[in-house]
Formats: structure tokens, C-alpha cells, sequence
């Protein structure tokens, strides 16, 4: 698309966001000071000046993100499940994310596929959040922030759940499959997944590891998307809620308070699901925090988690709790957490920034399964020792004892 077309799309939708802004805007104009190119959308970073009339000192400023779904060709967009990514997203900030407030303002959302289809959020920046300075190894500290908003995050759909069933039901039936969850796996997700998650077996039965633990885990990671991944993913009552679905760091963003705790907000809502709550919190501790996994670290982990979501069920006024405890949720952990497992096997080579093409189009044209090979050898013995340990002290942790 031209340098026109793409001001004069830009133009058409700043015009309906600032006639959303209310009334009493007056006065206002927008300047675009960036642009960002990602494999799912264009970013465009947008300053807001106007009037509010209905204000003494009326003039304000404000600063938003509009994503613009990404202008691809059909298939490129079908093997990165781009379609429902975006509409998932848009779905989630007409209807629930209204019900929340530790979420960025949403301004506008339009769905128009396959390429005109926008979200224009607040940029939270402004409110003093950062990105998360860690790709690996995240700190505990930061750690602790992250379940802590994932807690309340997984919370808020319980009481919804509970206090609005229909309407909750209602809202997750309108979400699309995407990713691991669509059914042939003929996706970028699928491909990796089916080649990398054999990658730490394989590593330890070159190191002599115990040959029954090796031959019953390659069994089980040979069709990984079949024996894990959909097995996750199923509907299992009464823990399910609505799920972030792509819980990474780069969807996290932090703000230090006075109390010198750090405060976490999410974005990027596209894969949110009705799963199980060990899908997020495995993918993340086996991508960005394996030292989370270790004996002391976890159940500290855990009973910070369990301890925020049962304050936010209790605080909404839900007293029968006993279905939620703490030990239902570590049985969760430990028949569930084998899902971010193996998502981290095909994304931490990508996170620890070994140099793997990103770009869709170059992916497409080398085919997903070519592609997939290339990642599961990328950082050889490092990456694969790191996946090894992860494995092992999930072994540690029970969560294998139904493998094994």
C-alpha cells in the first residue's frame, strides 16, 4: 500500500475516534510520530491534541497505538491464523474488557477484513509502564507482579462466570480457534510445535538419561499436538476461564509503585480462550522464568497466585471458594503444564534472539515445515540443555506422573 493510501486510511479512522472522544472535543488534530511493522499488524503511534469544552482548562493530550491487521496475501494470513487472531481481539474489547479496569483504554475497534481491520488503544506508556526489561530469566520480583495480575485476570472471569453465567458463556462462545487450538494443525504453530518438542528427549538420551523416562516422552512429544497440546486445551470444569492465550513477556508491561513493588498491566489480547489456568502460567514460567520451576520458587509462585485470586473472588462477594483452593490448582498445574512445555520449545530460540527469519512471508515462501527444522536446531546444545532441565524439574514437580 502507498504512502497515500495509507494516510488517507488514516485520516478515516482518526476522524472516528475523535468523534468518539464525546461532544465536547473541539479543536482537536493528531500527529503520527511512529511506525511499527510486526508480524501480525502495523502499529501506528498517534499524539492526540484537542479541547474539551467541558472542562476549565479543556486542553488535553492524549497518545494511542492503532493496530491495522497486516497487509499480507491469503495464505500467509490463513498460517499465521491472522483472521481470527484480530477478530478475537476486537471481540474482547467490545465485550469484556469493559467489565475490567487494569486494561488499556480501548478507543475504537473496527472489523474489516482481511487488511482494514483496526483497534486503537491508549498507549500506556504514558501512564509510566514499561516493557519488561528481561527476555529470559525474569526476576522474581517481576515474576510475582505478572501472576499476580494474571491472578486477578483469571479471577475477574471466574466472578463473571459465577454472577453472570450466560452472558459470560455468551461472550466466550464468540471467540474463534486460533493457534494450537485449530484442527488441522496445517499452521506455522501446529509445524513447530510438531517438530521442536522432541528436541529436549532427544538431548537427554544423547546424555545417557534414564532410556524408559526417554522412550515414554518421545512417544508422547512425537504427536505433541495430539497427546498435549489438544488434551490442554480441553474444557475441564469447574477451573476453566477465559485465558490470555499468548501469556509472554512482550505482553506484559510494568510499573514500579511506592511500595517498590512492581504492578503489571496485559495487551494483546488476540489468543484469549476458555482454557484451563495452567495454560498460561506453564507457558510462561517454562519460557521466561525456568528458575520458577525449581521446588522453592513454585509453590511460592503458586500460593501468591492462588492467594490474589481467591482475594478477588472474595472481594466480588463469592463466598463458596472451595472448588477454587490452592491444591486444585496445583493438580491443575501438574496435569496441564506440559501445553507451555512445549509451546517454549518452539519459541525459546526465538527469545534468547538466535537469528531465525520472522518475517511471514519469508517463512511462507521456505514452507512451515522447513521452517520449523531450522528453529528446532537453532542454539544447539544451550537451547537444548535449557528445555532438558525444564523438563526435569517439571518431572520433579509431578507434573509427568501421568506420562510416566
Amino acid at each position: 500500500m502507498s504512502q497515500e493510501d495509507t494516510q488517507r486510511w488514516l485520516k478515516e479512522v482518526m476522524s472516528k475516534i475523535i468523534d468518539n472522544l464525546g461532544p465536547d472535543i473541539d479543536k482537536a488534530r493528531y500527529e503520527l510520530y511512529q511506525l511499527v511493522d510486526t508480524v501480525m499488524s502495523t502499529q501506528f503511534y498517534v499524539r492526540v491534541k484537542f479541547r474539551d469544552r467541558s472542562k476549565k482548562n479543556g486542553d488535553e493530550e492524549i497518545s494511542l497505538v492503532l493496530k491495522r491487521s497486516a497487509q499480507t496475501n491469503p495464505e500467509i494470513r490463513r498460517g499465521y491464523c491472522m483472521d481470527s487472531q484480530f477478530y478475537n481481539e476486537i471481540v474482547f474489547y467490545r465485550t469484556y474488557a469493559q467489565l475490567h479496569d487494569n486494561l488499556p483504554r480501548c478507543y475504537y475497534v473496527d472489523y474489516r477484513p482481511p487488511t482494514d481491520s483496526v483497534i486503537a488503544l491508549e498507549n500506556i506508556v504514558q501512564r509510566g509502564y514499561h516493557p519488561c526489561p528481561y527476555t529470559m530469566d525474569v526476576p522474581l520480583e517481576y515474576t510475582l507482579a505478572i501472576v499476580r495480575v494474571l491472578a486477578r485476570f483469571h479471577g475477574k472471569g471466574y466472578v463473571m462466570k459465577e454472577l453472570r453465567r450466560e452472558e459470560f458463556l455468551d461472550i466466550v462462545a464468540g471467540f474463534r480457534k486460533t493457534r494450537f487450538e485449530e484442527v488441522p494443525y496445517d499452521n506455522i504453530f501446529g509445524n513447530l510445535i510438531g517438530q521442536s518438542a522432541t528436541r529436549a528427549v532427544e538431548y537427554l538420551r544423547r546424555h545417557g538419561y534414564d532410556a524408559d523416562f526417554c522412550d515414554k516422552t518421545e512417544a508422547l512429544f512425537s504427536n505433541a499436538m495430539e497427546n498435549v497440546m489438544m488434551e490442554a486445551i480441553q474444557p475441564r470444569e469447574p477451573l476453566c476461564t477465559l485465558c490470555h492465550g499468548d501469556f509472554t513477556v512482550s505482553n506484559m508491561f510494568f510499573k514500579a509503585e511506592d511500595d517498590g513493588k512492581y504492578s503489571a498491566m496485559l495487551i494483546d489480547f488476540a489468543c484469549v480462550s476458555y482454557l484451563t489456568p495452567a495454560t498460561d502460567l506453564s507457558m510462561y514460567l517454562c519460557l521466561f522464568s525456568p528458575n520458577g520451576l525449581t521446588k522453592d520458587n513454585f509453590y511460592k509462585i503458586m500460593r501468591v497466585y492462588h492467594d490474589t485470586l481467591k482475594e478477588c473472588l472474595l472481594d466480588a462477594g463469592i463466598q463458596d471458594v472451595a472448588k477454587y483452593s490452592y491444591e486444585a490448582f496445583l493438580d491443575d498445574f501438574r496435569k496441564s503444564s506440559l501445553y507451555g512445555f512445549c509451546a517454549a520449545t518452539s519459541y525459546l530460540p526465538i527469545c534468547l534472539g538466535y537469528s531465525i527469519p520472522i518475517c511471514p512471508k519469508k517463512v511462507f515462501e521456505m514452507g512451515f515445515t522447513a521452517y520449523a527444522n531450522i528453529c528446532k536446531q537453532a542454539g544447539g546444545d544451550e537451547v537444548s540443555k535449557i528445555l532438558a532441565d525444564t523438563l526435569l524439574r517439571l518431572k520433579e514437580l509431578g507434573c509427568l506422573e501421568h506420562v510416566l
